[in-house]
């Protein structure tokens, strides 16, 4: 049946000069969907027009699922209607859904685009939200799952462990810069999720540190464009007290946390979008690239610390897949199709050195059983000298599992299923604790959640 709800908003907020504003909200709780979160922002497109849009979390309290959900709003001065609102639920990148069902106890990111049409001072909004009522999703319920506990189900595009029991994470679009998160705090002990007010590496960018990096610099002109700085991909990895950028020429920088002591890692990459960097213990890095879904994956490996380690980026093997990386950096795990020794070509995944060259295979893997681009990277563990695991999150049978590799015994054990759909605008990454004891895996999107994989739960790669 169809569900239409409506409630006021009292803004505290000057609409006419907010850039970002946050406010707050009295609600009525007694509905089916209720909104909060809501933050009041002023959005620039590609040829520089402003629009006002509206920001928030839409919950689900029922146990109905809602689809086709619609949501209006009408801008007061008072009590005269001086503006409409209209847009839809999206992911945090700004993108609408009009497919998604909104099961109960979920919540989702909205946008709702505001049109004036008479002068005035917006003191109010009137929120009309329309949805059809559904049976609730039940495909998952049936997953042979272990040691997997959820911890969200909001859009997580980074976590940040800080030790074996308690971990940062942020929730917003991956196309854009930390800053822009939401962060959360979750103690695995107590089971608490804790709201943070920023990013504690939020406090070293400041205006010294902004000139030292160039950051925002346009190299031909020498001009400041502060939009330079959202698409940077600035991280602060938490292996070392070095961060990581990308210029406007899309060169890679490491600096010191205060833009000082900048070394060039590597350059001449303009033609290629760079999408993040995957991790080693050691503060080594791959550098990876890709388009869109189905491209190959370019990248190089470097030392946070040093300089390059692997050749040009031009030089290496792209990948079906995000690679993964060994500690040392110097050979990353990839998928594609090489000739075996008798000459025959083998699809699988492979280590492949990035000094010489050189590939190493590990095990064969049909086409529909390596996934793609928008997939997390294998996750590579030494254990010690002679034992090595390659966590894999990879479809078989049609199903998303977690594999584990016994490099020493090439030994290929299906761990667990896991509870992650991805479609192809969506994206998953993961993150291995500091012990190496739990695997986080984070997803955006439509399937959006963040996980916790307890890897002592299982009889292998022990």
């Amino acid at each position: 049946m169809p569900y239409r709800m409506t409630y006021c908003l009292l803004l505290f907020a000057i609409f006419s000069t907010a850039l970002t504003s946050s406010f707050t909200t009295t609600l009525a709780q007694d509905d089916d969907l209720t909104v909060e979160n809501i933050e009041l922002i002023t959005r620039v497109d590609a040829f520089g027009t402003e629009s006002a849009v509206l920001t928030g979390m839409l919950h689900n309290e029922s146990d109905d699922a809602y689809e086709n959900i619609v949501i209006y709003a009408d801008v007061l001065d008072d009590e005269a209607v001086i503006g409409e609102a209209f847009g839809y639920l999206t992911n945090q990148c700004g993108a609408a859904y009009t497919d998604l069902a909104l099961q109960p106890g979920a919540a989702r990111y909205f946008e709702v685009t505001i049109d004036l049409f008479e002068d005035g001072d917006p003191t109010d909004y009137e929120f009309f939200i329309e949805g059809d009522a559904s049976e609730p999703e039940t495909s998952g319920d049936d997953l042979a799952l272990t040691g997997i506990t959820q911890v969200t189900d909001q859009e997580v595009v980074l976590v940040e462990w800080e030790d074996e029991t308690s971990l940062r994470y942020g929730v917003g679009c991956d196309e854009q810069v930390f800053t822009t998160y939401d962060w959360y705090r979750y103690d695995i002990n107590a089971d608490e999720i804790a709201p943070l007010e920023e990013s504690p590496n939020e406090q070293y960018i400041t205006e010294a540190m902004l000139r030292q990096t160039g950051i925002n610099q346009v190299t031909q002109s020498r001009e400041e464009d502060p939009q330079l700085f959202f698409r940077s991909h600035l991280t602060f990895p938490t292996q070392s007290q070095r961060i990581i950028y990308q210029t406007d020429l899309h060169n890679i920088i490491t600096s010191e946390r205060d833009g000082s002591f900048k070394r060039v890692v590597n350059s001449n990459l303009y033609q290629y979008s760079l999408q993040g960097f995957v991790w080693s213990p050691l503060g080594n890095f791959a550098a990876y690239y890709f388009g869109a879904y189905g491209d190959p994956v370019h990248y190089f490996t470097a030392s946070i610390e040093g300089g390059a380690i692997s050749g040009p980026l031009q030089n290496q093997d792209p990948s079906i897949t995000v690679p993964g990386l060994t500690d040392d950096g110097q050979r990353v795990i990839i998928t594609g199709t090489y000739p075996n020794a008798q000459g025959e070509d083998v699809t699988g995944y492979y280590f492949r050195s990035t000094i010489n060259g050189s590939l190493e295979f590990m095990f064969e893997a049909e086409e529909d059983e390596i996934p793609g681009n928008n997939y997390p990277a294998p996750t590579y563990y030494r254990q010690d000298a002679d034992t090595r695991f390659i966590y894999i999150v990879r479809p078989l049978d049609g199903q998303t599992v977690l594999q584990c590799f016994y490099r020493e015994e090439d030994d290929l054990s299906t761990l667990t299923e896991l509870p992650l759909q991805l479609a192809i605008d969506e994206r998953a990454w993961s993150i291995l604790s500091p012990e190496a004891t739990t695997l986080a895996l984070a997803a955006n999107g439509r399937h959006a959640g963040l996980w916790l994989i307890d890897l002592t739960a299982f009889e292998q790669c022990q």
